[in-house]
């Protein structure tokens, strides 16, 4: 999440938990409802821990700067390990504590540099990229036992 400035000065906590904003303001169910509430509660919150912990929860106050009256541009620092794909950008806009508007736009996450053509090339040529694999793995082995021999 980024914002202008610091999450109090935007608006109440409650606001933010009616738009679902925010690590803590995620609704999470599990599976089976039919749980232990406490038990439930104690693996969310420690879902919550391990994904700020990972960097994909995150807040950023300061983040976000107007440009114009419309135009704004907001810094993020995605974690190593979000999920490729197409995933979904939202912006809220709020005025003296009030929400007024949301808009969201398309955000594309994907590959790029040796890491993409090393997936296209393994998913387009899986036999052969297989073979290689092996043959890079008999090669390491080889080449490690002379070197560290001890005869």
């Amino acid at each position: 999440m980024a914002l202008t400035r610091a999450p109090q000065d935007i608006t109440a906590p409650d606001g933010y938990r009616r738009l679902a904003l925010g690590a803590d303001n995620l609704h999470l169910q599990p599976l089976d409802a039919d749980g232990d509430p406490k038990t439930i509660e104690e693996f969310t919150r420690a879902l919550r821990d391990r994904k700020e912990a990972e960097g994909l929860y995150s807040t950023r106050a300061g983040a976000v700067r107007f440009l114009s009256q419309s135009l704004f541009r907001a810094s993020l620092r995605l974690a190593p390990n979000v999920a490729v794909g197409t995933h979904r950008a939202r912006a809220f806009l709020f005025r003296n504590g009030m929400f007024l508007r949301e808009t969201s736009a398309q955000l594309t996450i994907r590959k790029a540099g040796l890491e993409q053509r090393l997936y296209q090339f393994a998913h387009q040529n899986s036999m052969l990229y297989g073979i290689l694999a092996v043959l890079i793995a008999i090669v390491t082995g080889w080449l490690g036992r002379l070197i560290f021999r001890k005869d």
